[in-house]
């Protein structure tokens, strides 16, 4: 027994099998291949062998956690991106990038504000890296705003307001009234204010989506024009498809993901970014640009928020910076 233990170094041994180091050595190998093609199904089959028999091995935590993130498994994903930022990993703010993007996914908005702003009063990021922690911080917010349950009560119409009424209030306001119209009978007098908010081009654009979706949603066969950020366009709402629910945006997404799979972490926020168009624009789906065009644009707009570099400006990009500006609103 001695012998193999010295000709294969330690023996691992769980649930009663007894695992050679040179096997598990073979299923990183293997795993860290299927990383390289992309394919992180199967990356994850082999590492999830691997960290049975030995959850420690430092080899396996870092593309172990990067694979949990791309196939979606975020529960998992933190269990092992929290274990590889208490490894002491050498690339520690690097763990704690994609720890942070792992919990963003996992809507703990709360703990990544916390996260972020004790790493930068602990002066612990360097200045080469505030950027990116930064724009971490604002795409944390921003989806915490979007997503997080407001503690203001909804308003409940007591009867239809005239247009007048409805741009007398702030866009927040407007907001909760037509979200009020949601998931009830919309009676016609209501149909009628909705066609006349998407139809002004003076209210905010999100507010206009919002207002679109409900006329879809009641069947609304009345022909439209929308305009938004300098487009025009006649729309059928009943023959309108749902924000992201496009053609144009999957290829977009696509291009994006084949384009910055090496860095899912920046990955995500494009495509975040991408579908941020796509609610805010509505009924708009890059008119007059390909999916490679918007996909390389979106790619240049989050490098240039990491690095502090202007991108070069152009129609594609100050559109791309002006839907992003919106959402801010």
């Amino acid at each position: 027994m001695n012998v193999v233990r010295n000709k294969y170094g330690k023996l691992l041994k769980k649930d009663n099998i007894v695992v050679f180091p040179g096997a598990l050595d073979g299923l990183i190998e293997k795993g860290l291949d299927a990383v390289e093609d992309v394919d992180y199904e199967l990356a994850v089959e082999s590492f999830d062998q691997v960290y049975h028999f030995d959850p420690d091995n430092m080899r396996l935590l870092a593309p172990y956690a990067v694979s949990l993130y791309e196939t979606r498994n975020f529960e998992k994903a933190k269990e092992i991106a929290t274990k590889l930022l208490h490894s002491g990993a050498a690339e520690y703010l690097d763990a704690m990038e994609l720890y942070l993007a792992i919990s963003i996914q996992l809507q703990e908005y709360e703990e990544v504000e916390m996260t972020i702003a004790t790493l930068l009063e602990e002066n612990i990021v360097p200045p080469d890296m505030i950027q990116k922690f930064n724009y971490l911080r604002d795409l944390n917010n921003r989806l915490a705003s979007r997503y997080a349950i407001s503690e203001e009560p909804m308003i409940e119409l007591q009867e239809a307001l005239t247009i007048e009424e409805f741009l007398a209030n702030t866009p927040e306001v407007q907001q909760q009234i037509v979200a009020s119209m949601e998931n009830r009978q919309v009676e016609a007098e209501s149909l009628k204010l909705l066609a006349e908010i998407a139809e002004h081009e003076e209210i905010h654009p999100l507010v206009v989506t919002y207002a679109l979706v409900l006329l879809r949603d009641a069947a609304c066969d009345k022909t439209l024009t929308v305009k938004k950020f300098g487009f025009e366009k006649a729309v059928v709402p009943t023959e309108l498809h749902l924000p992201n629910q496009d053609e144009k945006t999957r290829e977009v997404i696509d291009r994006i993901s084949d384009l910055n799979e090496k860095d899912p972490s920046r990955m995500q926020m494009a495509i975040e970014a991408s579908l941020r168009y796509g609610i805010i624009a509505y009924p708009f789906s890059w008119e007059g640009f390909s999916a490679e065009e918007v996909a390389q644009g979106y790619i240049h707009y989050i490098d240039g928020l990491f690095t502090g570099e202007k991108w070069i400006d152009s129609e594609l990009m100050n559109l791309i910076e002006s839907i992003d500006e919106q959402t801010e609103q």
